[in-house]
């Protein structure tokens, strides 16, 4: 019975990630466009998505992926997709950056 406690917790710890992520990625950018027309500070949503995706992934990687436990193809999928999250989250960064000095306009 231990080790389908594992295979449950393992399915679970996946199943989190899979949905969790984009899930939070999708409510912040709804957020952040209802913070733009309900006139948030530019510095607060700025500062709020240059620090909640890095403190997500490194929660993710410490607490929601078990390197003992799955596989090394599984590892190798983990890290892919916390790679397209990072570059997806540092292209939204250099998009608010623009937007937010002007060279966008507005």
């Amino acid at each position: 019975m231990n080790s389908d406690s594992k295979v449950i917790g393992k399915w679970r710890k996946a199943k989190i990630r899979r949905v969790l992520g984009p899930t939070l990625a999708i409510i912040g950018l709804f957020y952040t466009y209802h913070s733009h027309l309900d006139g948030c500070p530019r510095e607060v949503i700025f500062a709020a998505w240059a620090l909640l995706p890095p403190i997500w992934l490194i929660f993710e990687y410490w607490l929601l992926f078990d390197r003992n436990e799955e596989s090394e193809k599984d590892f190798k999928t983990f890290k892919y997709s916390q790679s397209l999250a990072r570059t997806l989250w540092g292209g939204f960064l250099i998009f608010l950056i623009a937007f937010y000095s002007g060279v966008l306009g507005e």
